[in-house]
Parts: C-alpha cells; sequence; structure tokens
C-alpha cells in the first residue's frame, strides 16, 4: 500500500469566505495529498468560480443540491481513490505545511484510523476548548470524542457502510460508535491536525442534536443502553445552556 495516498474530500456549501483558505492548506503541504475531492451542495454566493479559477489544481469538483453535508461526504467516498480519507470542512484548514508528511508514516496496513487533534477557532461557548484531544475508547459511547477534522480514515472501512443521511448533525458520532463496536485498530498522533472554526451547526447545542444523540444510539446500542444513557444526554443539554 502507498501510505502518502491520501484523498482529501471539502464538502461546501456557500463556502466563498472561507474555501480557498481551505484549499490553500492542502496545497502548500510538503507531501502532496494524492487527490483533492471538492463536492459543492449547489452554492449561490461565488463558490463555482472560485471552483473553475482553481479547478487545476483540483482533482474533481461537482456543484449539485445534495441531501446535507453527509451526502456530500458519502459522494466524495464514491469517488475516491486514495488509501486514506481525510474529510475537511470547508472553513476549516490543515494546521501546517507538513501535516500530511508527518501522519504518513502510520498510515500503514495494519491501521484503520489514525487521528491527533484539532484546534478551535472563534469559540462562542465555554465549554468548547481550544484544542480537541481526539481519544477512541470507551468514552465514545457517552460523547463524541473523535473529532473527525483529527482524523484519517483507511478507506476500506467504507465498503460496507458510509456515513448516514438521516443524521443531519451527528453522522460522524454514529460512525465512530460503529467503528468502535467493530474493534478497529487506531492510532494517536500527538499532533494538531487542523484548525476549526467553532461556530458550526455541531457546536450550537440545541434540543435537534440531543434528540439525534439519543436517535442514534438506539440505532447503535439497542433501546436498553439508549434509554439508560438519556439521563446523561438531557444533562449535556440542560449544562450546555448554562454555558
Amino acid at each position: 500500500m502507498n501510505t502518502s495516498s491520501i484523498t482529501v474530500i471539502i464538502p461546501v456549501f456557500n463556502g466563498k469566505r472561507t474555501l480557498e483558505k481551505t484549499l490553500r492548506s492542502i496545497w502548500e503541504q510538503s507531501v502532496p495529498a494524492h487527490e483533492i475531492l471538492v463536492i459543492d451542495g449547489g452554492s449561490t454566493d461565488g463558490t463555482q468560480a472560485i471552483l473553475q479559477a482553481n479547478e487545476h489544481r483540483i482533482t474533481y469538483w461537482i456543484s449539485e443540491a445534495d441531501n446535507g453535508i453527509y451526502d456530500a461526504i458519502n459522494k466524495g467516498i464514491r469517488k475516491a481513490t486514495g488509501d486514506w480519507i481525510y474529510i475537511l470542512g470547508s472553513d476549516d484548514a490543515l494546521a501546517s505545511a507538513d501535516v500530511l508528511q508527518s501522519v504518513t508514516s502510520t498510515l500503514t496496513e495494519n491501521m484503520d484510523l489514525v487521528f491527533g487533534s484539532v484546534r478551535n477557532l472563534n469559540i462562542k461557548h465555554s465549554m468548547v476548548p481550544e484544542v480537541h484531544i481526539s481519544t477512541v475508547g470507551s468514552g465514545l459511547y457517552f460523547r463524541n470524542t473523535l473529532h473527525q477534522q483529527s482524523a484519517f480514515y483507511s478507506r476500506r472501512l467504507f465498503e460496507q457502510t458510509m456515513f448516514d443521511t438521516t443524521l443531519r448533525v451527528l453522522a460522524d458520532y454514529d460512525f465512530h460508535l460503529q467503528l468502535l463496536r467493530q474493534g478497529i485498530r487506531s492510532t494517536r498522533v500527538d499532533l494538531v491536525i487542523a484548525e476549526c472554526e467553532a461556530a458550526g451547526i455541531s457546536k450550537q447545542f440545541n434540543a435537534a442534536l440531543y434528540r439525534e444523540e439519543f436517535q442514534l444510539k438506539k440505532k447503535r446500542l439497542g433501546w436498553f443502553s439508549a434509554i439508560l444513557l438519556s439521563p446523561m444526554i438531557g444533562a449535556k443539554y440542560l449544562l450546555k445552556q448554562l454555558r
């Protein structure tokens, strides 16, 4: 396996303000990505003009209506040819020019998942940490301890299933729970992978977010476990409202 074969997928919708910064953080890597796939949900703000102007530096892009961010990501995964998948938000950026070079040696055939940390920018909520140090373990049963922008997924993980597009915000958490229960092989690197805007929908902490969390835990863990965990889900919601 070519351990430097990394596909970067960028889902975007109306990302004109930040997309060029995101793309530049990939173009400036000391070890280039195998391919860059940009999946646009039919933007109307000028995003397509940015993609057209830079299409010589983008492996593939498309602009069409979709069913949300996870539908866009799934489209990218289906097009990917790299051995590893990395998903980067259109308002996020790789943290430094040597990120891909630093993780390359750990992207081996005997690993399914490699992850590091993420630095949050423009934090609006007191309970969002400046640095999210991802972990994979039993803590995932209680909250999503694995930040998607810190993770490199082996493409073979998506051969049987992809992100559940019926979940609008937490399909990555749902997928991570599934991976945990499968007993995947993972390792952590001591590296900040990306700098991410902390003002996204998953950081709004509204009631719909926690209803979705109950839904996915019912699906992955069963009714009994979901009911047992529901007081904790409710407590998290109330605590976040207190800021």
